[in-house]
């Protein structure tokens, strides 16, 4: 795909502050994977399970059930798992009365066809053991057990994948500004903990656990208040070492594993030993990019190059929000930007249409200046995303969802300067006036960048005594040129690009194909005006690691 990227910088603009809350994650010391989990949000014991041969209860195996073996004959492989996973409950429970439906639950996908486990009474405690032959429910019960209220719940019937499933699902379908909206989701994953919880990770094969975590992380779930991404890091880690290594498990599955989780938002540091044993499994299968798997050994893998990819898939097929006549979609509360940031005296940068906000994620753990004609101490800074879509904004945790011009209408009360504002490959404009073309874009009077924004910009840059900066990226040649000429209308300063200039944009072009929107754009407009000369830029400004998603697709 031909890509260009046209950026101006211009002197005028405003600042944000903002906080960024990162999933935590422990990884535990110990060489065997070790999951720990509260028992309930009521009670908040722990307990700590190891999935491995060498569990910890194995000496008194044989206390809870008849004959070891035979019980390993009726699970599936790995059937040592499949066999703690099960014993884990029935001990805990031994003693007390018995939550059959998490028994049932097990049962499910640990039993084999045509085996059903039975729980009996003997000596005082609850045992079990396997026997041929299946049943409906895959479970038969002695009639001495006693049955624990509580009934069946979502963990239940559904798998920790189909759970995150269903809280993305929740997240995309849901109206922007449902109140309930994050309490729904929040829901979910704490049904998807009691089930980690029940299973021990034993029905998250191969990349389960990575497309879990990067199901959560897109729907708004942050581990600042749970175990949840900790234990899906743990049980990827788990599955690495179980199987990482074999031919049965491709390479592709190994780099998934590690990007999506990084495309999470996974802390590198928390996340060292699940990156050193993909490198490990990466090598002894010859995997040709050495970079790319020295990245995984030094630490410098993490939320920026290919993972970002998955984000760009994401966002890539969610529907475009816009405000429809009647104002639906417009959004008039008033922003009290003291509880928003600690410090609202710093000076803000704002990304517009932020998407997954995957730019100023990066900016905002960069120190010192990334450019010389930009002079921004970003560590200084505050930071704040906007986005009409829900959907993408919930992968971060305090950026806003709502329309440009009214979040820049309320920057006016924000207490610092405005320092840097950008626009990040927005959805072009259809260039046919017909509703011919793709529908999915948005009519010329619905593209982002209005002549409202401009007024509202000029409004506050006015009110600065500093420089403001303003940056307008796209891939889209006709959309490069409308926004430079409008940004000088509007009594911008165009900063030069030197050696980064597009000198023949037809050049660029030829290394590659004419996108068919540039074709139809020169077919309506021969004499129209050409992305050239020293406000185009050719190449990226922001550091790799500060890239929008979209910016990484168009360089892969």
């Amino acid at each position: 795909m031909a890509f260009l990227k046209s950026t101006l910088r211009f002197v005028y603009l405003f600042q944000s502050a903002q906080s960024f809350v990162h999933n935590v994650i422990r990884l535990p010391d110990d060489s065997r994977i070790s999951v720990s989990l509260s028992a309930s949000s009521e009670d908040g014991r722990g307990v700590s399970f190891l999935l491995d041969s060498n569990h910890h209860h194995r000496d008194d195996w044989h206390r809870y059930c008849e004959n070891v073996d035979k019980n390993l004959e009726g699970l599936v492989s790995p059937s040592p798992e499949s066999f703690s996973a099960i014993h884990s409950v029935v001990r805990a429970n031994a003693a007390i009365s018995m939550n059959i439906e998490d028994i049932v639950a097990l049962s499910r996908y640990l039993v084999k066809p045509n085996y059903t486990m039975e729980l009996f009474h003997d000596d005082e405690i609850v045992k079990w053991r396997m026997i041929q032959g299946g049943s409906v429910e895959g479970v038969i019960v002695d009639s001495n057990i006693t049955a624990e209220e509580g009934g069946r719940e979502l963990y239940h019937e559904f798998s920790t994948l189909q759970l995150s499933q269903m809280a993305l699902e929740i997240a995309t379908n849901t109206t922007n500004h449902d109140a309930n909206l994050l309490s729904k989701i929040h829901e979910v994953a704490q049904q998807a903990e009691k089930r980690i919880f029940l299973t021990v990770g034993s029905d998250l094969r191969g990349p389960q656990s990575a497309d879990a975590c990067f199901n959560f992380a897109l729907a708004g779930v942050h581990n600042s208040s749970t175990h949840l991404f900790q234990n899906l890091v743990s049980i990827g880690t788990h599955e690495l070492k179980r199987a990482g290594s074999r031919s049965s498990f491709p390479t592709k599955i190994v780099l998934h594993i590690v990007e999506k989780f990084a495309a999470s938002d996974i802390r590198k540091e928390d996340a060292m030993e699940l990156y050193q044993i993909a490198a490990d499994c990466l090598e002894k299968k010859h995997y040709k990019d050495k970079m790319y798997i020295e990245s995984l050994r030094d630490g410098t893998f993490g939320f920026h190059g290919r993972p970002l990819l998955w984000l760009w898939r994401f966002s890539s097929r969610q529907k475009k929000v816009e405000i429809d006549n009647e104002g639906n979609g417009k959004w008039k509360d008033a922003i009290n930007w003291q509880d928003e940031f600690q410090d609202s005296n710093k000076p803000l940068v704002v990304d517009i249409g932020s998407g997954m906000g995957t730019c100023i994620l990066g900016l905002a753990s960069t120190s010192g200046n990334i450019h010389d004609k930009i002079p921004i101490e970003w560590s200084q800074c505050n930071y704040a995303g906007v986005d009409l879509n829900q959907a993408l904004v919930d992968l971060a945790t305090v950026f806003f969802c709502c329309p440009a011009d009214d979040f820049l209408s309320n920057l006016k009360s924000y207490h610092g300067r405005s320092t840097l504002i950008m626009v990040n490959f927005p959805s072009p404009y259809r260039l046919d006036a017909s509703e011919r073309g793709n529908l999915q874009l948005p009519s010329a009077k619905n593209f982002m960048v209005t002549s409202k924004l401009f007024e509202l910009i000029s409004v506050l840059a006015a009110n600065d005594t500093s420089e403001t900066y303003f940056m307008f990226q796209t891939k889209c040649e006709d959309v490069a040129v409308y926004l430079k000429n409008e940004c000088l209308s509007n009594g911008m300063e165009g900063i030069t690009a030197g050696d980064k200039a597009v000198e023949n944009i037809d050049t660029i072009y030829s290394q590659k194909s004419v996108p068919k929107r540039v074709k139809e754009w020169l077919r309506i407009e021969p004499l129209a005006e050409r992305a050239e000369g020293n406000l185009f830029w050719s190449q990226p400004i922001l550091p790799l690691d500060c890239l929008p998603e979209t910016e990484v697709q168009c360089l892969s």
